[in-house]
């Protein structure tokens, strides 16, 4: 496997990795003592079904040149035996996010490329280009229906900093959970 940088002139590549994944359980909210003990996620079978992040509004990779400034985004592309087998794309310092902190906006493996640790070996690479940019920390948004990527996440040392049960304002999506994670990577 090689790991590459590309521009945005190849997006129309990245897009052909899939991020679609069968959603099976979610993680619903449990306030303790009323929220005053905290909250806790709780893992709970759901009716299966298949979520696709590049069919909401404005999400699919070919969108983001219209909404973002690129040139200082890295995006980067696995390519195994000439195939594409995953992509990532982090940012610098976005508005909304924490000051100084790079924010891993995408990271995507094909369905048959996942458990073999490349997802792992993206995020090497993201963390390495934000450290190069002297970020002190890399932001990751997830959903509670997104369970692999919570545990990938919680797996790889970020903390959960932020529960928003309220995030989101599509009606496709609003049921959905925000959760903010973070990890510090400057020694």
């Amino acid at each position: 496997m090689h790991i590459q940088q590309i521009d945005h002139s190849k997006l129309s590549q990245y897009a052909t990795i899939s991020i679609a994944y069968e959603v099976t359980t979610k993680l619903h909210i449990s306030p303790i003592h009323n929220g005053l003990g905290g909250l806790q996620l709780v893992e709970k079978p759901c009716t299966p079904y298949v979520k696709n992040y590049d069919l909401l509004p404005d999400c699919h990779p070919l969108c983001w040149t219209g909404q973002f400034d690129l040139d200082e985004w890295g995006l980067f592309v696995a390519l195994e035996n000439g195939m594409y087998v995953a992509g990532a794309a982090v940012a610098p310092e976005m508005t909304g996010f924490k000051c100084g902190a790079a924010n891993l906006w995408d990271l995507r493996v094909q369905p048959n490329a996942r458990g073999k640790g490349i997802g792992g070996k993206m995020l090497e690479t993201v963390i390495l280009w934000s450290k190069e940019r002297e970020c002190n920390s890399l932001m990751v948004e997830t959903q509670n229906v997104n369970v692999p990527a919570c545990t990938f996440y919680s797996n790889k040392g970020f903390v959960l900093e932020t529960i928003d049960q309220n995030g989101y304002g599509d009606p496709s999506v609003q049921d959905e959970v925000k959760l903010l994670w973070s990890l510090p990577i400057q020694d």
